[in-house]
């Protein structure tokens, strides 16, 4: 059985292969396009998972989609009729967008892909369910979906059991977490469904003192659910995702060139703290609902990764599965993988341990574009010749472009589209910002040995960690001077648990952990500001060479500039 899952049209459109249950191929549209967050009909990205399966479309079974367009329409229509006359003019502007591509789903997908078979459309909170559960170790396991939203669902409780999905609770739309954490998001001078981890980033700095002020905006229940109070929200009726309301508790909003003050970090902390506070509330319910010990998650909001690294110490929960692409990329995964349940529904499901489902270059493709530009390069076909002269530049206090395998699907790279330095001094988070062109103030994860791990940070006593970068966890106190260049302001790391499965990555990692007896380096995934993470060697070498790092190395080839 072979289904191909496909999101598109809002953000992080994306393509998935699934071949008997099992994931074979995924990719996002943004890393052909180069438009980061690309929300265009991910053709480049369904011809390349494609070719990874070496599968034609005539080889499909059956295609899935990641939601309802004619339920989400719906939902617009409702919203312009509760809000009218004030949503007149969004609506106006929405509505040629969604008369075209939008609403013509089938008819894109057919004149796109090919395909004359049967297409199956799965609600888009379902999508998120099943990509978060059937990707999981867990037979049984409760399920939370949160995000901005999906056609009406904001919000899901949710019940894997025996491979069965069975919804429990729901909130709809307008009332959003996501969406009010995106329009602080704004407020604060960032991207609306693309900067929001630089507002959790930015929460360390600040103190949760407008906690009170947000709650005049959101009611919050002891079981989670919540009700937003629609005068300080613009979002359903403007352009502009808040009100002259929100103003009055808030004051101005930031400006992309202001400089950052204590009041802009004192309203991320804040609102920080409100989500944590419904992601807790939430979660206990779930839990007593559902009386599992499994947790599994999707959404945007999932990948809250402060929020995440707490739920083993604020939630009864004690295993928790959230997939690396729990955004909307990851609901191609999800969608295919229902679908397939739905077809084959005997057939339990298979974990999905590593997010390395992408395209790869050959070391003869890659010497021919290296030939291209001005750079020196050796291949070392020993790979541990190869390692231990890595190992030898991190310890150097060199920045290395790393570019290894299959290309990892999600946002975070988890060792094959890596930019790597040592951990410490704390000066080297300051050196690989400059490289990333990005805000000091935002921190750097820790890819560290899953082995010892537990050596270096608060983790809790689950086999699994967070092999997908998920979490932020507390450094030890006397590991700190040793990290210094990935301790958050409150002293948390968002940190990645590297097994063999990681291949080269774990082997690097445990090389440098002989030479340097600290198991853990700096991993920041392989792009500059405003661009998607590199998908061909082309891309790596345009990238080493307009920036200062010291070396590059791609694939067998070690890499540097004349």
């Amino acid at each position: 059985m072979i289904i191909l899952g496909i999101s598109a049209f809002y953000h992080d459109s994306a393509a998935a292969i699934i071949i008997d249950n099992v994931v074979v191929a995924a990719l996002e549209e943004e890393r052909f396009t180069r438009i980061k967050h690309d929300n265009a009909f991910p053709t480049q990205a369904i011809q390349r998972v494609l070719q990874i399966a070496n599968l034609t479309v005539n080889d499909i079974d059956a295609i899935a989609y990641y939601e309802k367009p004619l339920l989400k329409f719906e939902r617009l229509l409702d919203s312009f009729v509760r809000t009218y006359p004030f949503a007149l003019k969004p609506f106006l502007q929405a509505i040629p967008d969604w008369l075209g591509l939008k609403i013509k789903v089938e008819e894109t997908i057919r004149k796109n892909v090919g395909f004359s078979d049967k297409i199956y459309y799965i609600p888009h909170h379902l999508s998120h369910a099943a990509s978060a559960y059937y990707t999981s170790p867990y037979k049984n396991a409760a399920i939370l979906t949160i995000d901005g939203v999906g056609e009406y669902q904001t919000t899901a409780l949710w019940h894997g059991k025996n491979d069965t999905i069975i919804p429990l609770a729901s909130l709809r739309f307008p009332h959003s977490i996501g969406l009010l954490y995106s329009t602080f998001t704004a407020f604060l001078g960032f991207k609306i469904n693309e900067d929001e981890y630089k507002l959790m980033g930015l929460a360390a700095y600040g103190m949760p003192l407008y906690y009170d002020q947000i709650r005049k905006i959101i009611d919050i229940e002891e079981d989670g659910s919540y009700h937003l109070n629609p005068s300080y929200l613009g979002f359903e009726t403007t352009f502009q995702m808040w009100t002259k309301k929100f103003e009055v508790l808030f004051g101005s909003p930031r400006k992309p060139t202001d400089p950052i003050t204590k009041h802009h970090k004192d309203i991320a902390a804040s609102i920080q703290n409100i989500t944590e506070d419904i992601f807790f509330k939430s979660l206990c319910h779930l839990h007593n609902l559902t009386r599992e010990q499994n947790l599994v998650m999707s959404g945007g909001v999932a990948l809250n990764a402060l929020a995440n690294g707490k739920l083993y110490t604020r939630t009864p929960f004690k295993h928790i599965h959230i997939l690396g692409c729990a955004s909307d990329s990851g609901t191609a995964i999800g969608a295919a993988s229902y679908v397939h349940h739905l077809l084959v529904p005997k057939q339990f499901h298979a974990h999905l341990s590593t997010l390395s489902l992408g395209t790869s270059s050959s070391d003869s493709d890659i010497e021919r574009i290296l030939r291209q530009f001005p750079l020196m390069y050796k291949k070392i076909a020993e790979e541990e010749t190869l390692l231990a002269m890595v190992v030898q530049k991190l310890i150097q206090k060199n920045i290395i472009g790393w570019f290894q395998g299959a290309m990892e699907f999600g946002p975070r790279a988890l060792g094959n589209r890596s930019i790597l330095s040592s951990t410490h001094p704390q000066s080297m988070k300051t050196k690989v910002n400059i490289i990333k062109r990005r805000e000091q103030f935002r921190p750097f994860a820790g890819s560290g040995l899953q082995e010892t791990i537990h050596t270096l940070f608060e983790v809790p006593e689950d086999r699994h960690y967070s092999p997908f970068m998920n979490f932020c966890f507390q450094v030890k106190k006397y590991k700190r001077k040793h990290l210094a260049a990935i301790v958050h302001k409150d002293n948390s790391c968002r940190i990645q648990s590297v097994s063999p499965i990681n291949d080269r990555y774990y082997r690097l990692i445990r090389t440098y952990y002989k030479k340097t007896g600290i198991g853990c380096i700096l991993n920041t995934s392989f792009n500059l500001k405003g661009e998607p993470i590199v998908e061909t060697p082309k891309q790596a070498i345009e990238d080493f060479l307009k920036t200062p790092m010291d070396y590059l190395v791609i694939n067998n080839f070690f890499v540097s500039k004349i």
